[in-house]
């Protein structure tokens, strides 16, 4: 096993191991693992626990990926995690993807997206948003993209109550 296959593997141990700690004593203290380009971080202590950890691939097609991901569970139940990744190519391409979410007593929230850029400068991308209010039921969902045409960025949203009828987004 290599370190490229390795740390993704050891990071994704520790979330999981941290966040199944999460809401005990029974994790506490930091561990930090890494050499540079790749690595990972643990932090642990009676508010809950956090993790991280990042890693650079340099692929066999000259391009290269950086990918990130980072998740938390607190004490008093709440939850999230990101996640997101760049590839840049040896022909100047790029292209990025990303998600986060985050849930607790007062609502979630989920989001996702990416774009990607060719070689010769076109573009494109989108993401999508939904977040729930868990007080009151109201949740919103939209999705931001770029129109091909023109350029720019168009947003679509729609908000509801807790019996699905539409209510003014504010």
């Amino acid at each position: 096993m290599t370190i490229k296959t390795f740390l993704p593997i050891l990071t994704l141990a520790l979330a999981a191991t941290s966040l199944a700690f999460g809401t005990s004593a029974q994790a506490r203290g930091v561990a930090h693992i890494g050499n540079g380009a790749n690595g990972a971080t643990v932090v642990g202590g009676q508010r809950g626990v956090a993790a991280s950890g990042h890693t650079t691939t340099y692929n066999a097609d000259g391009s290269t990926t950086v990918s990130s991901a980072g998740g938390y569970a607190g004490a008093s139940g709440g939850r999230g995690y990101r996640s997101g990744s760049t590839t840049v190519g040896a022909d100047g391409s790029v292209s990025r993807s990303g998600s986060a979410s985050a849930s607790g007593s007062n609502g979630s929230v989920q989001t996702s997206g990416g774009f990607t850029r060719s070689a010769n400068g076109t573009w494109s991308g989108s993401r999508s948003t939904s977040a729930t209010n868990a007080n009151t039921g109201n949740s919103y969902s939209g999705t931001t993209s770029i129109d091909p045409a023109t350029g720019k960025p168009v947003h679509t949203g729609t908000c509801t109550n807790a019996s699905g009828q539409a209510i003014s987004c504010r």
